[in-house]
């Protein structure tokens, strides 16, 4: 839902892979997807809004954004991000981080499916290529921008652009939404950004890096001892850095299991859940508020009755 010069959220991702390209309400979405959408949730109603929405604008500006309803099924379908922060901390218990560690972890993912808006974005030439982002996106790098700082950087997100006109069209204050839908979507990462820098934690990661010095591992996180596990066994036969992966993973939890490392991540969560919220608490209602007015008008769009 929100634009980034880092990467972009899911749901951003989830807009980008909607479209629509017909001319009149009742064509933007083939019959059985207006089918789909009479029975989605909520949340799915308002993604689908500013789907027909972002469209309207890109064929106003001269693009198309064809949209494939087994797509968009397929979206429909995922399931909601991960809301325990359970698998953000290392394995502190040696027999499932060997098992891990022996794990197809190190293969390379194949990449997502080329959907039709993939396939008209790549047959675009250069100058027009460029030209359908930013009519999709503004400029957010120079141009007017919603920004939001995170523990990961600044999101920003431009408010020019098809993407943030649908926003605006359906939930009126572009900024006051786009700063509340960031915050919810990264209420994980100010969680654990929150228990990162708790001296109870840092102290733990003290006892941790010293614990993995005494092992001939100087590194100072596991995300360290991942990479440098990588770096020094590039040349290895593939059984031999397998068995490296592993010994690693083990003194890794090992060590985390004597700091007490994951357990007092674990301990300090709860109160560190409590207090983002908190802290969150008014734009969090503002956008509940913003999606419950929207939903009225999302649901007559979809019903071929948004003008």
């Amino acid at each position: 839902m929100v634009g980034m010069v880092v990467p972009p959220t899911r749901l951003l991702l989830f807009i980008v892979l909607l479209a629509a390209a017909c001319g009149s309400p009742q064509a933007e979405l083939p019959a059985d997807v207006r089918s789909l959408a009479r029975g989605a949730d909520d949340a799915a109603v308002l993604r689908l809004a500013e789907t027909v929405l972002i469209g309207r604008c890109m064929r106003r500006a001269g693009f198309g954004y064809p949209l494939d309803p087994a797509e968009l099924r397929t979206e429909l379908a995922a399931p909601p991000p991960p809301t325990s922060l359970d698998s953000a901390w290392p394995e502190d218990d040696e027999k499932r981080a060997a098992a891990a560690a022996a794990g197809p972890s190190t293969a390379a993912e194949p990449p997502p499916p080329r959907t039709r808006l993939n396939r008209y974005v790549e047959g675009l030439d250069p100058a027009r290529h460029e030209a359908f982002a930013t009519a999709l996106y503004g400029d957010p790098t120079t141009g007017p921008a919603v920004e939001v700082t995170l523990p990961s950087g600044t999101v920003r997100q431009s408010r020019a652009g098809c993407r943030s006109e649908a926003l605006r069209l359906l939930y009126g204050d572009l900024d006051a939404y786009v700063r509340a839908r960031i915050s919810k979507d990264n209420i994980n990462p100010l969680v654990q950004a929150r228990v990162t820098t708790d001296p109870a934690f840092t102290a733990a990661q003290a006892r941790w890096r010293t614990c993995m010095t005494k092992r001939h591992w100087a590194v100072a996180d596991p995300a360290e001892l991942t990479a440098r596990v990588a770096e020094t066994s590039a040349t290895l036969p593939p059984d031999q850095q397998a068995e490296r992966s592993r010994a690693a993973a083990v003194t890794s939890a090992r060590c985390n299991r004597r700091a007490g490392l994951s357990a007092t991540a674990r301990r300090l969560t709860p109160a560190a859940q409590r207090r983002v919220l908190a802290d969150l608490s008014v734009p969090l209602t503002d956008l509940s508020r913003r999606e419950q007015a929207a939903l009225p008008y999302a649901r007559r769009l979809l019903a071929g009755e948004g003008s």
